[in-house]
């Protein structure tokens, strides 16, 4: 049986069966994705064997150049491509990835990157006993539905994105154990990149359907260039409050094994916390735009 999807998410969003992770991802397939990606902007992949961190890696690969986020996020890991979610600490009592507990706002993976993210790959390995949920919002929506007064000045502007600020200001939940990985990397004599830092237009078409998105984030947007700081920050609440309305957002309950594929240019994600000591681990990828 070949790739399967069917639409029964709301009020955006579709499942799809019938992939095999050991199987080298076929064009006719990765097109059927990619067009359910541009109609769909979420799909849950579900009923399909565990990958292999080496299976994740390829599939992923299909879609484009992958971004190495453990390279800044200090994991030791096989496949840098792979960015492990998770609360776990090793035995040394360094964590074992990226992430505590607490609730992780509305972001578009890998913005604060000169080549942001394009589509994300987010596998559930271990779920606490109440998994969070994740939170979907589309920004193409967004922009269509801003009125024209508001989106036309935002043409030809563009915003400053950073999660250096994260780290210090959100407190060590957010983006938890960075200082012991610093320690043991010192320790090590392992050397790891800054955080990058990007600046990119505020409305950003998609690369291959050039769709045009409302590109701001709670998360990682940190102002909008060429305004007083006030005014950015007032107007940056506004869209991000016309983005988030509830009847606009689709909040995935996690199943084990689930793989969710999902477009990081059009559709934002936050996830809710979880009881803290309680394990979860994810595994997490992104192709670049």
């Amino acid at each position: 049986m070949g790739i399967e999807t069917s639409q029964s998410l709301e009020p955006f969003g579709a499942f799809v069966t019938g992939w095999c992770p050991t199987r080298e991802l076929g064009a006719e397939d990765l097109e059927q994705i990619r067009s359910a990606l541009q109609q769909h902007l979420v799909l849950v992949f579900r009923g399909h064997d565990t990958p292999t961190d080496g299976d994740l890696v390829r599939f992923a690969s299909r879609f484009g150049d992958l971004v190495k986020g453990t390279e800044w996020f200090g994991d030791i890991v096989e496949f840098p491509e792979i960015l492990p979610i998770t609360n776990r600490v090793g035995e040394d009592g360094v964590a074992l990835g990226t992430g505590g507990a607490a609730e992780f706002p509305w972001h578009a993976d890998y913005s604060y990157v000169p080549r942001p993210g394009k589509e994300s790959f987010l596998e559930a390995v271990e779920l606490p006993e109440c998994p969070p949920r994740t939170c979907f919002c589309s920004q193409y929506v967004a922009l269509e539905t801003l009125p024209k007064a508001l989106a036309e000045p935002l043409r030809g502007r563009s915003a400053f994105h950073s999660i250096s600020e994260v780290e210090s200001d959100e407190g060590p939940e957010i983006m938890s154990g960075m200082a012991e990985k610093r320690e043991r990397d010192a320790r090590l004599g392992i050397e790891r990149p800054d955080y990058p830092e990007a600046v990119h237009p505020v409305i950003l078409p998609h690369p291959e359907s050039g769709r045009e998105a409302l590109y701001v984030s709670p998360g990682i947007t940190r102002y909008i260039l060429d305004l007083p700081r006030d005014e950015s920050d007032d107007l940056l609440a506004e869209l991000h409050a016309h983005s988030t309305r509830p009847d606009r957002v689709y909040a995935h309950e996690w199943q084990e094994g689930d793989l969710v594929v999902f477009d990081t240019v059009g559709a934002m994600h936050r996830r809710d916390a979880w009881t803290t000591g309680e394990p979860r681990f994810m595994r997490q990828l992104s192709s670049m735009c």
